[in-house]
């Protein structure tokens, strides 16, 4: 049996899993893939992001925090 602490995340991730791993919605997820907000891989129909892709959101999308 696997232990989802030790195993590393796939190398690719469908919108479902990314929504998962993130916190995001999938139709979020989607919504950035298609305003190529969010890097992702054409396969066929399916559009695959990475882990990496969503840190990389993250820090062009993060607000900086009040400086006091």
């Amino acid at each position: 049996m696997k232990n989802a602490k030790t195993e590393p995340y796939p190398l690719f991730l469908t919108p479902e899993k990314a929504a998962k791993i993130s916190g995001l919605g999938v139709n979020r997820i989607r919504q950035l893939m298609d305003d190529r907000e969010l890097a992702y891989l054409p396969v066929g129909k399916r559009k695959l992001t990475t882990v990496q892709a969503l840190r990389d959101y993250y820090e062009r999308a993060k607000v900086p925090p009040l400086q006091i």
